[in-house]
């Protein structure tokens, strides 16, 4: 793969997600590439930077490139402390939201209140927040809160792990890394090798496929959103519109949180940086 060849590719995966690939990332490209290449017709490389560098691909071959080109680490309450804010910190707040948005139109069906997941991955992070909450209605919700008064959106560029999340159903491996045992008892049912989220904990969630680099304000307002470790593959211009369209769609008080290497230095002004413990967290005034 000469330097032509992999601009072409490099250049298509922008253009196609957004993650920005320097000049040393051809072993990371020939190494997640060069398995789909069978799958995509290719002999090799060369040949796909070719039909790259030609105009309109198919979805066939935009989704095999997605798929393997994104990044999907993830894990059940991943570095643990953005958890313990969401726990003690957000959560307060939102239950007191609950209870004056319930006050204010007891009839309106539905979520009270929306947190949104970018990059869900195959689902951990949210099944996290939904556990968290699960335990703060038993303890604290006194019947006033209830869990169908949350609602948890999971997005991804990828539908292959969408396809995890949306199934629920995790190996002993994945429940193995960041999850409680207390909590796969309370939260999960074994099937063999396997574990299932249980159904009141699969009911506050909504999964589907979204790039976030092209407009979202359509799915709504929320409260809270999640966008950890995501912006670090974006150049400056994507993550300053990712941002502002944060804002826009996060209601007064909501919070953003991003992940531990990121911040909105130089990227946006509007927020107001807040900190728990080890956890800084961004709010919309």
């Amino acid at each position: 793969m000469n330097t032509g060849e992999y601009k072409a590719i490099t250049n298509y995966v922008f253009n196609t997600c957004g993650i920005v690939l320097g000049e040393d990332k051809q072993y990371l490209v020939q190494q997640r590439l060069t398995p789909v290449l069978p799958d995509l017709g290719c002999k090799d490389l060369t040949d796909l930077a070719k039909r790259l560098s030609g105009g309109v691909t198919s979805f066939v071959t935009r989704e095999k490139i997605v798929n393997a080109m994104t990044t999907n680490e993830t894990s059940f309450f991943r570095d643990g402390h953005p958890f313990v804010a969401f726990r003690d910190k957000m959560l307060p707040d939102l239950f007191k939201r609950v209870r004056e948005r319930k006050a204010r139109s007891y009839q309106r069906r539905g979520p009270k209140v929306s947190i949104w997941c970018a990059a869900v991955s195959t689902g951990q992070e949210a099944y996290s927040l939904g556990m968290l909450i699960a335990d703060a209605v038993k303890l604290k919700g006194m019947g006033t809160v209830l869990l169908e008064d949350f609602g948890i959106l999971g997005t991804d560029i990828s539908s292959r792990v969408l396809s995890k999340a949306l199934e629920a159903k995790y190996t002993v491996l994945d429940v193995a890394r960041g999850l409680p045992p207390e909590m796969r008892d309370r939260y999960f049912e074994r099937d063999g090798d396997s574990f299932h989220v249980r159904k009141e904990i699969c009911g506050m969630m909504e999964f589907k496929a979204l790039n976030i680099q092209e407009p979202f304000s359509q799915l709504g307002g929320f409260d809270v959103i999640l966008c950890r470790n995501i912006l670090i593959y974006f150049n400056d211009d994507a993550k300053r519109k990712i941002l502002a369209q944060f804002f826009q769609i996060l209601a007064p008080g909501g919070y953003l949180m991003l992940g531990s290497a990121e911040n909105l230095y130089g990227l946006n002004k509007d927020f107001v940086t807040e900190r728990y413990g080890a956890t800084v967290m961004y709010r919309k005034p």
